[in-house]
């Protein structure tokens, strides 16, 4: 539907604004207004007004006031005390019209972003705003809440305080001390061993002497030679209260120690020398070389284990597999085969026969039954791969289903098998 330009306007103007009423007709629902700069554009379907001031205004201070019957636009001058001759520009041309319209969208859409802008550095600076007074509210609370704490943790301190002092005072202050003797008098414990100042117990002490003396060499009568003969260390650092042997014995014993570690010595340089000449040998040595008497046994003797396989019909192994749902998948693909009139597992021995499978195909392609005619020349193929009237029957169905690429590879094995079955005559 064309658009009908709006004409009948009134305008006057003042020294501050310029005053614009535009009649409405036909009650519309909405009315979209558009003025910036020196641009105007009333429209209200089907009818439109734009208006090309002859000055500029300002949009921020610009009015526009609806009613049933009329709109009236206030529009503020942007130069003050100014005398419009002309609402708008005469004899503007086409593209001086379209120059202006642009320049107004581009100044409406700069003026759009600006606000935009302002508008969200307004809504940051209140946010700000709003997360410092957070803040200092949270602040106010805390510090009220650690006045509180810090109010309790005095006056439990300084009851505290009043408790220690009350409790350092001795309970019975005015009261005086009385000395008394004390009735359980120390007694020293009885001395069991012989000390060096008691001079006056020296007749009792002899007795257990001589017990002692006459133990001690039935022990050395009963005791084997190797445990009388002790190392001379062992008597450096015997306690004390042990006897020392006598300055005799101590040569005696290291006489013999000594001898035997010359023995010692001896023996083994004259090992060392024959294991460097090598002539000596160990007795009762064993060489994994030596000959033995044990017989060895024979190799054993070899043997073929044979390995059958269950039959598979999906190339996965059985281990992997579902038996449960290939069976069903194999039952309904046999229920299948017998819907389009051909199972090979319902062949008797006598029909297992290639000539006997292409007849059988025949008769399903002329019925048109072509899948069962392809099910039939596929297991006559299997029992004879080289039969090209198979291949050339078959080829034949597959067209007939549009299955063009298989129809090709038949056709390609009919021409291999006929060229072989040409040079088999040649020769």
């Amino acid at each position: 539907m064309p658009s009908i330009i709006v004409t009948d306007y009134t305008w006057r103007q003042t020294a501050e604004e310029i005053i614009i009423s535009v009649p409405i007709r036909g009650s519309p629902k909405d009315v979209n207004v558009f003025a910036i700069d020196n641009y105007v554009k009333m429209s209200y379907p089907p009818f439109i007004l734009e208006l090309f001031l002859w000055k500029s205004i300002i949009e921020e201070e610009s009015q526009c006031t609806l009613s049933e019957s009329q709109a009236v636009l206030i529009l503020k001058k942007s130069e003050i005390d100014t005398d419009w001759p002309s609402l708008i520009e005469n004899n503007l041309s086409k593209e001086q019209k379209r120059e202006y319209r642009n320049q107004a969208l581009e100044h409406a859409r700069l003026s759009a972003e600006k606000r935009q802008n302002e508008k969200k550095t307004k809504y940051r600076e209140l946010d700000r705003q709003a997360v410092k007074e957070q803040i200092k509210l949270e602040s106010k609370v805390h510090n009220k809440i650690q006045e509180v704490r810090d109010s309790h943790r005095r006056e439990a301190m300084d009851e505290f305080e009043n408790w220690r002092k009350n409790a350092e005072k001795p309970i019975l202050c005015n009261e005086k001390a009385v000395l008394q003797e004390n009735r359980k008098s120390y007694k020293a414990p009885l001395k069991w061993f012989k000390s060096e100042s008691d001079d006056s117990r020296s007749t009792e002490s002899q007795s257990p002497k001589a017990i002692e003396t006459v133990d001690n060499e039935t022990e050395e009568e009963t005791t084997p030679a190797a445990e009388k003969i002790k190392p001379f260390g062992a008597f450096l650092g015997s306690p004390p209260t042990e006897r020392s042997p006598s300055p005799v014995m101590q040569s005696v014993i290291l006489d013999t120690s000594y001898r035997e570690r010359e023995a010692d010595t001896k023996r083994g340089k004259e090992i060392i020398d024959k294991l460097l000449s090598g002539n000596y040998r160990i007795s009762n040595k064993k060489n994994i070389f030596d000959k033995t008497d044990v017989s060895i046994p024979a190799p054993r003797q070899s043997g073929r284990i044979t390995v059958t396989f269950s039959e598979r019909v999906f190339p996965t192994p059985a281990r992997e597999s579902y038996h449960l749902q290939e069976k069903e998948w194999l039952e309904k693909q046999a229920e299948a085969r017998r819907k389009f009139g051909f199972a090979s597992e319902d062949l008797r021995p006598e029909e297992q026969n290639p000539q006997w499978l292409k007849d059988k195909g025949d008769e399903f392609f002329k019925v048109g039954n072509y899948l069962a005619a392809i099910s039939a020349y596929t297991h006559g193929i299997k029992l004879s791969d080289k039969m090209a009237s198979l291949y050339a029957n078959r080829a034949a169905a597959q067209y007939a289903l549009a299955n063009y690429q298989r129809c090709a590879e038949d056709c390609s094995k009919v021409l291999l098998y006929c060229y072989f079955f040409y040079l088999d005559l040649l020769c």
